[in-house]
């Protein structure tokens, strides 16, 4: 049972009746009770749970209207007779009941009860408190403040650009001075009166005010012959700087430090415009002082606490950023000659620092270290990004895109724990660094450089531990990578020397093979599952290289090279597709022997020492697919994948073949030569090993049948059509046979296949056409031959109760029977087929219904054959 209050007395009650009071059932009270139990029971996120609760406002409507009408009738009695108020009765759950006190009942329960005697009662909800306001007081003063504090520094500058003017030296000298001490001196009485804000925003406009009056007051009284330049702004803002930190140091203000950044920030800009050594002296001068406000800001905390620690780490992050910028604008003073060593070495500091940046993150520094680890980490990068454009030197290309992802990855994965690629990015940065160095610094050549970078960081890994071992082995391996991906594309851009005659590229050297020969062997630096398609991979693009660079050296002797090297990087293919030890090195060899044999059937194609004459290079490609296509199929394998695509890439090296072949093979038909004789040939080749692929595969085999059945019968056709041959039967008779005996081999092992799905196409195919063609007055041999088929096909049907046989055999033979009583129509005398006809109709009326029994017994024995 759950306890209300009573909405006449306010105490507690059930919705049966008041024990206080008196008061009998209140269904709206029972009515409460019924939809909280429903309330509880119904899931928060259920759609329908909103009617429920608009009807519980409903009866809380009710409910007050009820006290109402209770408080109403009370303050009547009372009138009449007025009586003492009775106490305030705690509520209570009767008997351990917990009280549930809805909404609408709760603020009956503090006010004074009404009792059954009519005494006033004020236990109505009390009125609703006045709106507060919009706006907090908070957000007025803040607001406040800093439109009072622009509206003075606008009067600052007003009165420095337009009333300046109208003074003399003194007079202005006298303004500025008093009013920055003014400003200066203003907090100190607001801090004892504890009006930080205010304090603060005067402390602001006096950190502008000094900068403003500082640079003013040079002007106006600097020595005769002085020009007011960049390198002036830039050292009188880093003496305000200093003032400012010992004023930030002695005022425990936060305006002050954070009023330091923007100044820093234009110092420094000036700064880096004078000339060299002052502009080093005054930001790292600016740096300095950047530094020292942010230990005071730091050691010296004021009012607001968190302000002072967030502007303590961006001076610090300030102080960095000046100082690195003190190094680039030194870097900016250097000669062109050694502008690029000192970028790629600038580019090693970048990613030392980057991995510095690491490992405070791995460490869990705090976030002020963090930031100074970032910033100096940042600043060095855009430093290297920097001197690199300047340089103008494309070895350091490679070097400044490392830096950048480098960089990036760290930051946008911030929220990770794996810390693995963080360094091996910037372990990979440093090593191209490295390899640019030595390229820019001592000339040495790229591929190389970056060869041995590579293997001298794979060779150090294992000696570091954790965490720079195994991201320096990941970093190894991306130089490594990179290193033959460059070669391999400028090897592929060899490709051009071979077939259109152009001049090799500068950076296409005999240094190209040799460094992919050194990778193949540092193969055995991988994991052993990967060291197979590395080494095929180095191997491959090595021996091309080497074919295209000896065969440019003299095309004459070398003619055959360039075929030689890539039947052999067809072979490395093949070997790579039965001997990696991963499913993406297994496709990655089929893929790369479909892609290097027909490159080199063209290369032996434009090759005359080789000259293998015309027509053979189509069909030797074509048993290179073929052979490709046997041994996907029946090959040791490690999975399925592999081979089906070995075998699709089979199929379409032999379509390019035929596409190969199939023009010359036109042009010998129209000239009657014998090169007509290839394109059947392959055809038959291919039939051939798609047979032998049925026979090994152990699944689909239907699918390498039936098309080994089309390129057989293809083939056959495009035989026939060499040879001249013209007569149809021997186009359609053989693959009718063949397709005939399968078709009883399948019905041996399936008899519930049926003959119509295994008997009915080489039956049509065998007869269909010849019996087209023997219609009318055909020739007299193939119409025999027809009805001999058709007769045999009959017995065969009847002999093993096959029902296609028989039925289209009947066929056949009435068609070609009606075909010949037509022929022989006008040589029948005119009575005969009346009398004919006369006789059939008496017997079939005699016998009508010992037909009807045979004609039902037929029918059946139909559908009993298969």
């Amino acid at each position: 049972m759950t306890t209300y209050n009573c909405p006449r007395c306010g105490r507690p009650s059930t919705a049966a009746g008041c024990a206080a009071c008196g008061r009998g059932p209140e269904p709206l009270l029972q009515r409460l009770g019924d939809l909280d139990a429903v309330l509880a029971s119904m899931p928060t996120a259920l759609t329908s749970r909103a009617a429920v609760e608009a009807e519980r406002i409903e009866v809380l409507d009710g409910l007050r209207e009820v006290a109402a009408g209770y408080l109403a009738e009370a303050e009547r009695q009372a009138q009449a007779a007025p009586v003492p108020q009775v106490p305030q009765v705690p509520q209570t759950p009767a008997h351990g009941t917990p009280q549930a006190a809805p909404a609408a009942a709760a603020p009956y329960a503090p006010q004074p009860h009404t009792p059954p005697s009519g005494a006033p009662a004020a236990y109505l909800p009390p009125p609703p408190p006045p709106p507060g306001g919009e706006v907090g007081t908070k957000t007025v003063q803040t607001v406040l403040l800093s439109l009072g504090g622009l509206l003075v520094a606008a009067a600052l500058i007003i009165f420095t650009a337009v009333a300046w003017r109208n003074m003399g030296n003194g007079g202005r000298a006298a303004v500025l001075s008093i009013a920055t001490i003014l400003l200066l001196a203003v907090p100190f009485p607001f801090k004892r009166f504890k009006l930080w804000a205010t304090a603060e925003t005067f402390a602001a406009l006096g950190a502008l005010a000094l900068w403003c009056t500082t640079l003013a007051g040079y002007y106006l009284y600097r020595p005769p012959g002085t020009d007011f330049g960049p390198d002036t702004v830039g050292a009188w803002t880093a003496g305000v700087l200093a003032v400012l930190a010992a004023y930030r140091g002695a005022s425990r203000l936060s305006a002050t430090s954070w009023a330091m950044l923007p100044l820093a920030a234009i110092g420094a800009s000036y700064a880096a415009a004078s000339d060299l050594g002052l502009a080093v002296i005054l930001m790292l001068t600016i740096a300095l002082a950047l530094g020292i406000a942010a230990w005071l800001t730091a050691r010296f905390p004021g009012r607001y606490a968190r302000s002072d620690l967030w502007a303590s780490r961006l001076l610090t992050c300030a102080a960095v950023v000046a100082a690195c910028s003190a190094g680039l604008r030194a870097a900016f003073g250097l000669d062109d000659p050694v502008v690029p060593p000192v970028a790629a070495a600038v580019a090693v500091l970048a990613a030392a620092n980057l991995v510095g940046v690491g490992f405070a993150k791995r460490l869990r520094v705090s976030t002020t270290s963090m930031l100074i680890a970032a910033s100096a980490a940042g600043s060095l990068v855009l430093c290297a990004w920097t001197l690199a454009v300047r340089s103008g030197s494309g070895e350091l290309a490679v070097p400044s895109l490392a830096l950048l992802a480098a960089a990036i990855v760290p930051f946008a994965t911030a929220g990770s724990r794996d810390y693995k690629w963080g360094f091996a990015l910037a372990q990979g940065a440093g090593l191209a660094a490295l390899a640019a160095f030595a390229t820019v610094a001592f000339d040495a050549p790229d591929l190389s450089a970056y060869f041995a970078v590579f293997l001298a960081a794979r060779l150090v890994a294992p000696l570091l531990g954790e965490p720079l071992g195994e991201p320096l082995r990941i970093a190894s391996y991306l130089v490594g990578a990179g290193t033959a991906l460059a070669a391999s594309l400028i090897t592929l851009g060899g490709l051009g020397v071979l077939w259109f005659g152009a001049e090799p590229a500068g950076v296409f050297t005999w240094e190209i093979p040799i460094v992919l020969v050194a990778l193949a062997f540092a193969a055995v630096l991988l994991p052993v599952r990967f060291r197979v398609q590395g080494a095929a991979l180095a191997l491959t693009f090595a021996v091309v290289s080497t074919s295209i660079l000896l065969w440019h050296s003299d095309p004459e002797q070398w003619d055959a090279v360039p075929f030689i090297g890539f039947t052999l990087c067809a072979v490395v293919g093949l070997v790579t597709a039965l001997a990696s030890r991963t499913l993406a090195g297994r496709c990655c060899g089929w893929v790369a022997l479909a892609v290097w044999a027909p490159i080199a059937a063209l290369a032996a194609s434009d090759s005359r020492s080789i000259d293998p004459g015309e027509g053979w290079v189509p069909f030797w490609l074509t048993v290179t697919a073929a052979a490709m296509l046997a041994v996907a199929a029946g090959a040791p394998r490690r999975s399925r994948p592999d081979r089906v695509l070995g075998s699709v890439l089979a199929h379409v090296v032999a379509a390019v073949s035929v596409i190969g072949g199939l023009f010359p093979w036109v042009e010998a038909v129209w000239e009657g030569s014998d090169l007509r004789l290839f394109l059947p040939a392959q055809f038959g080749v291919y039939t051939l090993a798609l047979a032998g692929t049925a026979l090994m595969v152990p699944v689909r085999k239907w699918g390498y049948i039936i098309a080994a059945l089309c390129t057989g019968t293809v083939g056959w056709w495009l035989l026939l059509a060499a040879q001249e041959v013209q007569t149809l039967e021997f186009f359609t008779a053989p693959p009718a046979a063949v397709l005939f005996l399968i078709g009883l081999w399948r019905l041996e092992k399936r008899p519930q296949t049926g003959s119509w799905a295994t008997l009915a196409v080489p039956i049509l195919i065998g007869i269909g056409p010849s019996l087209l063609l023997a219609l009318g007055d055909g020739e007299p041999a193939r119409r025999v031959g027809v009805g001999a088929a058709a007769i045999a096909v009959i017995i065969a049907g009847l002999g093993r109760r096959w029902q296609a046989p028989l039925v289209l055999g009947s066929i056949a033979l009435a068609v070609l029977t009606i075909n010949e009583l037509s022929l022989v129509w006008d040589y029948i005398p005119v009575w005969i087929p009346p009398a004919i006809g006369g006789v059939v109709l008496i017997g079939a009326g005699a016998t009508f219904e010992k037909r009807r029994r045979d004609l039902a017994r037929i029918r059946q024995g139909l559908k009993a054959m298969r």
